[in-house]
């Protein structure tokens, strides 16, 4: 049942109440904008302050999604995708709080490779039944998207992280406001997965928008990964600048014939330049350290913030997503498509690793070094005698895990421990068995693994929760209205400490029968902190450690 409701506060917004279940009712507040539309001479800008309005604003219905990188993959989803689409959503218990401060908050940035998604997938009724019925506030944002959030010419005339600026601007607004809609503004928890996840992580460095954020859920996505910031983002830039017809040596002018293409233009010119890469940095358009939104290098950043908890972690098998199920094609050019998968062998293996992941004209005298270094790490270590393809494809769906999300992973949880950030450390292991095809060569908990979970979205096909379903969801949901509310996702039931230097790799085992155990991934994370120390380029973060110079960059 929904009913209309009035909240009147400074500026008067009309929203409704829904009733859930055990007469329990969540007020709904839908299409708010945080800032003034990034169109016209504001496109490629700073987001700026929302223009008030006088009356009643109608806040039923949710705003257009975010334009997506190319055409087609979230259309489904969000058929009405405009330029003007910097709104944000509230969610909150219909009952007043008992404390004088307010609800806790907890706000999601969506995921989508930066590139992709919208507010509008994720609804309400899921959210509010999770979480708004822990007496939280609930937010979800939407911000600039692919080229038009993050297109860089690498100088201060387009600097590229225009969807961070478009977060930090919606956290201050968020931090200034939500005290009318009941909300406490010094309890705000920025929670993401996947791009949502390295963008959380982001922002919970950034002296723009760290101050405005208590504690962070950073789930399958890090900012120290390649894929989640990068200067390859000014190479595609430059390819679309061509595409387009906007070469220029003065990026003042490429700007302003940037600004002079319509919608339709720029998506066609996207499409044309690629939607993704064939790399470990599989994305074109991402964040960028640009010296204004990150003054300085994230592990820097790190020990200079403020320490607040964060819960950091990942799925057992992420790429398998990517690699294997072949799922968001609009990201993805890692995909080996199933008819291919028994002619996958040791040479494609070797091959991936010496073109793409230690190429000679990245590391020079060094190359074949690296390439025995990762070759017998990630083909020969513990290869059985008669291996097969399912060896193999489990072997490149490793390495891209291990790469994108295992190690970025535990990189951020030490270094963030070492600068007394209390971190509480993760891994999804719980998958339904029933919803992966039976002759995947690699099982076990994708990328998103958590979304039936927590937001009751079946990303990897419909099921009904078995009994270890029922009790990853309990598991997941509480312990995440527990961390909200009190920066321990600690429960009634559920013991879930931090890292410590005695435990540096302790985590949460999230299963059917969850429990804490140590360490995670030790001999992974021992390989890949001896290879980053021993050369020059650092593989994870794709860049230079000398010049922080990307592969692009040569």
């Amino acid at each position: 049942m929904i009913r209309f409701y009035c909240l009147i506060t400074i500026i008067i917004r009309e929203g409704f109440t829904i009733d859930l279940e055990d007469n329990f009712e969540a007020d709904i507040f839908l299409n708010i904008p945080y800032a003034k539309p990034p169109v016209g001479e504001l496109r490629f800008e700073k987001p700026q302050p929302p223009e008030s309005w006088k009356g009643v604003r109608e806040a039923k219905n949710f705003g257009h999604g975010c334009l997506p990188h190319v055409q087609g993959h979230w259309d489904t989803v969000a058929p009405y995708t405009s330029e003007d689409c910097l709104s944000l959503n509230i969610f909150r218990p219909h009952k007043k709080s008992k404390s004088p401060e307010g609800y806790p908050v907890l706000v999601w940035v969506h995921g989508g490779g930066f590139c992709t998604g919208n507010a509008i997938l994720y609804g309400f009724n899921n959210i509010s039944n999770n979480f708004v019925r822990q007496d939280l506030v609930v937010i979800t944002i939407q911000y600039r998207l692919g080229h038009l959030g993050f297109v860089s010419t690498g100088d201060e005339v387009m600097p590229g992280n225009y969807g961070l600026w478009d977060l930090a601007q919606a956290f201050k607004f968020i931090h200034e406001n939500i005290e009318d809609f009941g909300g406490d503004p010094k309890k705000i928890t920025a929670w993401g997965l996947s791009a949502g996840g390295a963008l959380v992580s982001a922002l919970s460095l950034s002296p723009h928008s760290r101050d405005y954020i208590a504690r962070s859920i950073e789930m399958s996505g890090v900012v120290l990964a390649t894929w989640a910031s990068s200067d390859a983002v000014i190479t595609a830039t430059e390819e679309l600048a061509l595409e387009l017809s906007c070469t220029n040596q003065d990026s003042k002018k490429v700007k302003e014939c940037f600004k002079k293409k319509s919608t339709q233009e720029i998506l066609d010119a996207s499409e044309k330049i690629g939607k993704a890469r064939y790399d470990l940095n599989l994305l074109k358009w991402q964040p960028r350290i640009d010296g204004d939104f990150f003054p300085k290098d994230y592990p820097e950043l790190i020990k200079e913030a403020t320490p607040k908890p964060a819960v950091i972690g990942f799925a057992d098998v992420e790429s398998a997503y990517f690699t294997l199920l072949c799922y968001t094609m609009s990201l993805n050019e890692i995909c080996i498509p199933k008819d291919r998968w028994s002619s996958y062998g040791e040479q494609n293996l070797t091959y991936f690793i010496k073109e793409i992941v230690a190429p000679e004209n990245v590391f020079g005298k060094d190359t074949k070094e690296v390439q025995k270094a990762l070759i017998e790490f990630y083909v020969n270590h513990n290869k059985p005698q008669n291996a097969d393809y399912n060896f193999y494809l489990e072997r490149y769906t490793q390495i891209f895990s291990d790469a994108n999300f295992n190690i970025p992973g535990l990189w951020t949880a030490q270094q963030k421990m070492e600068a007394k950030w209390p971190v509480y450390l993760y891994l999804t292991e719980h998958y339904n068995k029933g919803v992966l095809p039976k002759d995947l060569p690699v099982k076990g908990a994708v990328h998103a693994a958590e979304y039936p979970y927590i937001f009751g979205l079946m990303v990897l096909g419909q099921h009904e929760f078995d009994e270890a379903d029922k009790v990853v969801h309990k598991t997941l949901v509480e312990a995440i209205g527990s961390f909200a509310k009190t920066g321990n996702p600690s429960t009634s039931s559920l013991q879930w400490p931090k890292l410590s230097k005695n435990h540096p790799l302790r985590y949460l085992d999230i299963k059917g029968e969850p429990e804490v155990e140590e360490p995670l991934m030790e001999e992974r994370l021992k390989f890949w902190n001896e290879l980053t120390e021993k050369y020059d380029f650092d593989i994870i973060r794709g860049l230079y450690k000398g010049t922080q110079r990307t592969k692009d960059e040569l």
